[in-house]
């Protein structure tokens, strides 16, 4: 027998992800009281974190047909728009967090920013700096995810209020001529902005940007809510034998100063 000569065709192109990004939190600087009587709000959020959620291209539509089954579930229209803040209940919310649990081989990559801990807040103290330092951290785990899949991944970000159009953008292309360690050739540019009405899968990102947010930001009465996040603990990026707070959970500060639980949640 003959053997075969050398194949000649190109190699297979890397596979793409979809990468589905929402913020929670404000990008104020107005700090609020410490003797707030209990249930008033007033006052910047003290967090601000950007949370992305992963999936592979093709994968959009089964997850999309479960979440309108969804948004049944908890009383709204299949067509309806679900915003974390809307969605007050929570069992509702809950169920929100348990069918993106639900949902095989999604990844989730988070950064959460403590606005009042950090060293130097003044270095991103403008509402357009926060959201550009953080996108920075962001895009970095994006693309090493896509060099760990050997994968290139697709942005979608979620249409910001108040923000530039061409904001990301612009600051992304900046990025390209500064030192950073963001992969560049496992992105697919230029990144691509919606709204939730439209690009429905970033109401998946909503709902994970919600629960992070939720674990880490006090509410009008003191509290916070971390039974969200735990639900979503398995999806969070970690590649085998590199740590959460790294990859899947950025915590800025690190350890956060004020939620000792986060050290333990980031070592399971």
């Amino acid at each position: 027998m003959t053997p075969a000569g050398p194949r000649t065709g190109r190699a297979a192109p890397p596979p793409y992800w979809h990468a589905y990004v929402d913020e929670s939190g404000d990008r104020g600087w107005r700090r609020r009281p410490a003797d707030l009587p209990p249930g008033t709000r007033t006052g910047s959020s003290e967090h601000f974190c950007l949370t992305a959620v992963l999936v592979p291209d093709g994968a959009q539509p089964a997850i999309l047909e479960r979440w309108e089954r969804v948004a049944t579930e908890i009383g709204r229209r299949p067509s309806d728009t679900i915003h974390w803040t809307s969605v007050r209940s929570h069992p509702q919310r809950l169920h929100l967090c348990n069918a993106v649990h639900a949902v095989e081989g999604l990844h989730i990559v988070s950064v959460v920013f403590s606005k009042w801990d950090a060293d130097d807040p003044l270095v991103v103290r403008t509402p357009d700096r926060l959201y550009t330092w953080t996108l920075r951290l962001l895009v970095e785990r994006l693309s090493w995810f896509g060099r760990h899949h050997q994968a290139r991944i697709v942005m979608h970000f979620a249409q910001v209020k108040g923000l530039p159009p061409g904001l990301i953008a612009d600051h992304l292309s900046g990025l390209r001529h500064q030192a950073t360690t963001i992969r560049w050739g496992h992105l697919t540019m230029p990144a691509r902005v919606d709204t939730p009405r439209n690009q429905r899968m970033l109401q998946i990102a909503d709902t994970a940007s919600g629960a992070v947010y939720a674990a880490f930001e006090w509410d009008d009465y003191g509290n916070t809510e971390r039974r969200y996040l735990e639900s979503l603990h398995s999806h969070l990026w970690r590649p085998d034998g590199r740590t959460l707070q790294t990859h899947g959970l950025k915590i800025c500060p690190w350890p956060h100063p004020r939620h000792s639980w986060a050290q333990a949640f980031c070592q399971r």
